[in-house]
């Protein structure tokens, strides 16, 4: 009992600060409990929430995903549930369901279209063959996180973006170079990514360094807007699609016989890929590339020694067959490379008819075309008018048939005289010995 007239000890300080703390505690609750009544997030009368929603930001979600940091990415300043949507029905509650919903890139974001390059935006993924594929329900089609990545998507000038120039064929190789993704959709092309690494291209960026410069898988075959190979305006077949890269040599096809008639439509004619290939573009200074000097004739044939092509198109039908039997001919198939080919006196690009007075074979022209540095300077007209394809086996090829005719004819003695003599031989010989004792 403290003494009276005398005023008791002051309280010690921390007990003091104790008491106020406890006394905030107990009236923190006042202002949530007003907040969530006025924004309607209590729980439902009678009901307590079974787990406090997550915070604000990526922490809930990174307290189990550690590995998908969105840190460094194009989306650093995004949350998860921008991308990951929350069933219907359900609360943003932890933990969430096993399967949620896959990422709808083009739900929010990315919707944006592109008027110069319309492939590009990726709004234009639903038509493709890849979003075709999605929509029949296939599970192995490329989606948006096959070619970009998921979590550690880079910006596209990154070189260590999965999209980046030099890395986008790597990254289509994933799949096309899966056989078992070839053999499910019939896939024409089994190892596109082995042949591009050999072809002109694929050396320029992985042994030149021009990726920059060099086309890559999405320079011909499209962006997001990839198409099947059943489509009739299929971008990689399209001679405007190399001509991005090769504008001069794509002027002078679109003006050539080949050219006019492929950009109206017509199917029959040979496009840029039919004559240098598709993944195995080479030179034509190596020996093994289709527009090679000794290849050129096997080349052409693909389509002028198809007799349904040429009778359609009003051609001679032994183009290749003459070409083969003429002095050029025989020549390049022993292996002289200095002979005259196809594209030699046609043009390589610029092929027009014969009846075009800029022809090559135009008659005005044969001097000139005839008359090159590399192959018989100064040659006089007339001899220069002499016709190249012509058929050795009819009376109508003239002095070439009268001198086959005279060759076959002095062969044709050469052997007799031969058996003649072998006979003869024999028969002496029987006869020496039937006289031997």
């Amino acid at each position: 009992m403290p003494i009276q007239g005398l005023r008791p000890a002051p309280e010690p300080y921390s007990t003091m600060l104790q008491r106020v703390f406890r006394t905030i505690r107990a009236l923190a609750w006042i202002p949530a409990l007003a907040v969530a009544v006025l924004l309607g997030a209590g729980p439902a009368s009678g009901q307590a929430a079974k787990t406090a929603p997550p915070p604000a930001g990526n922490g809930a979600c990174l307290g189990c995903h550690k590995a998908n940091t969105l840190e460094g990415s194009v989306h650093a300043a995004m949350t998860c549930l921008g991308c990951h949507k929350i069933l219907p029905g359900e609360t943003p509650d932890l933990p969430h369901a096993k399967a949620l919903p896959l990422v709808d890139c083009t739900a929010a974001c990315h919707r944006e279209p592109n008027a110069k390059q319309p492939g590009l935006s990726p709004a234009a993924y639903a038509d493709s063959v890849h979003g075709q594929g999605v929509k029949r329900g296939e599970l192995d089609v490329a989606r948006c996180w096959d070619c970009h990545g998921r979590h550690n998507i880079k910006p596209v000038a990154d070189p260590a973006s999965a999209v980046s120039r030099k890395n986008i064929p790597l990254v289509c190789s994933r799949c096309h170079e899966n056989m078992n993704v070839i053999v499910k959709y019939n896939i024409h092309a089994e190892s596109p990514y082995q042949e591009y690494l050999k072809s002109v291209h694929g050396r320029a960026v992985f042994e030149k360094g021009l990726a920059e410069f060099a086309a890559v898988c999405t320079d011909c075959h499209g962006v997001h807007n990839i198409q099947g190979v059943g489509e009739v305006h299929k971008q990689a077949r399209d001679p405007e699609t190399c001509g991005r890269c090769h504008p001069i040599i794509f002027a002078e096809y679109k003006d050539s016989i080949h050219g006019r008639q492929a950009l109206k439509g017509n199917i029959d004619v040979p496009l840029c890929v039919d004559c240098h290939g598709e993944h195995t573009v080479a030179s034509p200074k190596e020996t093994a590339a289709p527009t090679s000097k000794s290849h050129v004739p096997d080349t052409c044939s693909g389509c002028h020694a198809r007799p349904e092509i040429m009778k359609k198109y009003g051609v001679p039908e032994d183009r290749i067959r003459t070409f083969i039997a003429s002095f050029h001919g025989i020549a390049i198939g022993l292996g002289d490379k200095a002979e005259a080919n196809c594209t030699d006196c046609h043009g390589v690009h610029n092929i027009r008819p014969a009846i075009d007075p800029q022809s090559m074979v135009h008659a005005a022209n044969l001097p000139k075309t005839c008359g090159q540095s590399n192959c018989h300077p100064g040659m006089p007209e007339k001899i220069a008018q002499a016709k190249i394809h012509r058929p050795t086996g009819i009376k109508s090829s003239g002095t070439t048939y009268l001198i086959t005719q005279i060759l076959l004819g002095a062969l044709a003695i050469v052997l007799a005289l031969t058996l003649i003599r072998f006979v003869f031989e024999l028969t002496q010989r029987k006869r020496r010995r039937a006289k031997r004792p």
